[in-house]
């Protein structure tokens, strides 16, 4: 099946001292020797739009879309890299599971990121928003559950929140290094959906004027097909999207 287009980088705030933008999915934040083939990358595309040198406050993975943090100074690098350090950044994260996730949950469970050999403690919370069972066969079950879930991470672990759920054995639809590869391709084959089920959702954290921000990423395309298919939309007011685009 071929791929839709990456999607397009959207500014969500941006002041002298920091940028929030939206990144889509499929989209690096900056380029690495384990991906040096790809054309396009976030902070590229950003840097060539604006003068300041712009600095990633946090990491977001390749598959991942969402709200992501430049700083424009290594001196607001420095108060935000410290900020989440000290875990005072929330974090709130969207993704599709499956089966039927409890209505809360704490994720604890010690991670290995590659190229590390140390176990480092990681804690992700969740609630679940909606559940669902639809008429899609997987392997010798005529339908299938799934969950729409809200994440926060308390901690910053490398592919923290999807090695988490996997462990829990509700693998997030789309993953194809933690997740279940035979619900990967039902959306894939059936449903014509085949990005990762995580988003960026919101972010929350002091900026250096010692204001609050708190910053909300529009729901990529992927993510609104599926919650209207699913009426999963109905109800679901506290999806707060962002009307446009501001600068102070």
């Amino acid at each position: 099946m071929k791929q839709d287009p990456i999607g397009e980088i959207t500014t969500l705030y941006e002041d002298d001292a920091l940028l929030i933008v939206s990144k889509p999915n499929r989209m690096l934040v900056h380029r690495s020797a384990m991906d040096y083939y790809e054309d396009r990358n976030l902070l590229r595309e950003l840097s060539a739009q604006h003068s300041e040198r712009l600095h990633p406050a946090h990491r977001l993975d390749k598959a991942t879309s969402g709200a992501i943090v430049f700083a424009k100074s290594n001196e607001v690098l420095t108060f935000l890299r410290e900020a989440f350090n000290q875990r005072t950044v929330k974090k709130h994260y969207l993704a599709v599971v499956r089966g039927f996730t409890p209505a809360a949950g704490e994720m604890d469970a010690p991670l290995v990121a590659e190229g590390d050999d140390k176990e480092r403690e990681a804690l992700t919370r969740y609630t679940t928003l909606k559940h669902i069972e639809v008429d899609l066969s997987v392997s010798r079950y005529p339908t299938s559950r799934y969950s729409f879930v809200r994440a926060e991470p308390e901690t910053g672990r490398y592919h923290q929140i999807r090695m988490h759920f996997d462990k829990i054995r509700h693998p997030i639809i789309g993953d194809t290094r933690h997740g279940d590869k035979k619900h990967n391709a039902v959306f894939r084959d059936k449903l014509l959906l085949e990005p990762l089920f995580l988003h960026s959702e919101r972010i929350e954290f002091e900026h250096p004027n010692g204001t609050v921000l708190d910053v909300t990423a529009p729901l990529p395309a992927h993510f609104i097909r599926v919650l209207e298919m699913w009426d999963w939309l109905d109800g679901a007011s506290d999806l707060a999207v962002p009307t446009g685009n501001h600068r102070k």
